[in-house]
C-alpha cells in the first residue's frame, strides 16, 4: 500500500514477485485504513509491503483478523511506532530501510547548520521583504568550531566526516555500546553527553527514537550548553524539547535551532521564525532524487525477500 501504488515497486521487483508465484496486489492511497477497511484488505495477507503514510494501526484488534500475516515490510527508516509487542506474538517479522536515506539526511544536517551559521535562510527572507530590512544577517564561521553529535549511527557518522571536511573538529555521544566502539574505531572521539554539552558549539541530534523516553535535548541539557550554542536536529521532534529550547533562545543562552520538522505555532513563537532563529524544513532531509531511487529499489529487494521467506514456510497466496 502507498500512494504510488503499483509504481512504488520498480518493474525488476515486480517481474522477481511474479516469477516467484506471489499473487500481487497493488493499493493506491492517500492515508491509511481504517480497522475495518484494514481488516478486509489484509485478511488473506502474508506480506505487507507498505509506507508509514499507508500503513494502518497493527495493534491487536487488527491483527486478530489478520490470520496469515507473517511479514511487514516499511517503506520507512524508523521503527519506533509500531507495536512491537503485538506484531510479536502474532508472528509478524518486521523489515525496513535503515540506509537508503543515510547521506540525503547528514548532509541536510550540515545546510541546516551552514544556514544557521550564516543565517542564509534569513537572509533570502529579508529579500523578499518577509524579515524587517534592519535585520542583522550577522553570522558565524563553522571552521575550526566543535560539532556535538548525539547518536553515531548511521547518520551521525556520515555526518562527523562531513562536518570534519569543512574544518570542524566533531565529538560524539551514543547510548549503544557498538555505535560507540564503531565510531571509535572510525578516528571519532567519543565521550559522555555533559562533556559533549561543554565542548560543543553546534550539537546536532541524530539519534533515533525509543517510544515513551524523555528527550535527548532537555532545559537541564540546554543549561549546560555553551552560551550561543546552535542546535540542530535532524531525528524526531519528541528528542528535544522545543519549549525548552524556545525559552533559551528568548534568553540568549542559545543562539538557534533548527529541526527537520514544523514544531513551533506561528501565532506563539512566530518573531522566533521571522528573525530567523528558528529553522524548520519540515521533515524533508530524504526526499531526494537520489534516495527515492534508492528507496524504491530497497523496497523491491525487501518484498522479494519477505516473499521467498513466506514461500519457505507455507506458500504465498497473496502480497499487499
Amino acid at each position: 500500500m502507498s500512494r504510488a501504488g503499483r509504481d512504488t515497486v520498480p518493474a525488476d521487483h515486480r517481474r522477481r514477485l511474479e516469477e516467484r508465484g506471489a499473487s500481487v496486489h497493488y493499493e493506491t492511497r492517500t492515508q491509511a485504513p481504517d480497522l475495518e477497511e484494514a481488516a478486509r484488505l489484509l485478511e488473506d495477507v502474508e506480506v505487507l509491503g507498505t509506507t508509514n503514510v499507508t500503513l494502518p494501526h497493527l495493534g491487536p484488534a487488527l491483527l486478530a483478523r489478520c490470520p496469515r500475516l507473517r511479514s511487514l515490510v516499511l517503506y520507512a527508516t524508523g521503527l519506533d511506532h509500531l507495536d512491537h509487542e503485538a506484531l510479536r506474538a502474532h508472528g509478524v517479522t518486521v523489515s525496513s530501510l535503515p540506509a537508503y536515506a543515510t547521506r540525503a539526511v547528514a548532509e541536510h544536517a550540515l545546510a541546516m547548520t551552514l544556514s544557521m551559521g550564516a543565517r542564509v535562510h534569513l537572509a533570502h527572507d529579508r529579500s523578499r521583504g518577509l524579515a524587517a530590512p534592519d535585520t542583522s544577517l550577522r553570522g558565524i564561521e563553522l571552521g575550526g568550531r566543535t560539532m556535538g553529535i548525539i547518536g553515531m549511527g548511521r547518520i551521525g557518522t556520515a555526518l562527523a566526516g562531513l562536518a570534519t571536511g569543512i574544518g570542524m573538529r566533531v565529538v560524539g555521544t551514543d547510548i549503544d555500546p557498538r555505535a560507540v566502539a564503531a565510531a571509535t574505531r572510525a578516528g571519532h572521539a567519543m565521550v559522555p553527553p555533559e562533556d559533549l554539552h561543554a565542548a560543543s558549539d553546534i550539537v546536532a541530534v541524530c539519534a533515533s527514537t525509543t517510544a515513551g523516553a524523555p528527550p535527548v535535548i532537555d532545559a537541564a541539557a540546554l543549561a549546560a550548553l555553551r552560551p550561543q550554542a546552535l542546535l540542530v536536529n535532524v531525528g524526531r521532534p519528541v528528542l528535544v524539547d522545543t519549549a525548552a529550547v524556545t525559552g533559551a533562545i528568548r534568553t540568549g543562552h542559545l543562539r538557534g535551532y533548527a529541526v527537520d520538522d514544523v514544531v513551533l505555532d506561528p501565532a506563539l513563537d512566530g518573531d522566533l521564525l521571522s528573525e530567523g532563529r528558528v529553522l524548520q524544513t519540515g521533515h524533508s532531509a530524504w526526499w531526494r532524487d537520489e534516495v527515492l531511487a534508492r528507496g524504491a529499489d530497497m523496497f523491491g529487494e525487501a518484498l522479494v525477500e519477505a516473499v521467498e521467506r513466506a514461500s519457505a514456510v507455507a506458500g504465498v497466496e497473496r502480497v499487499a
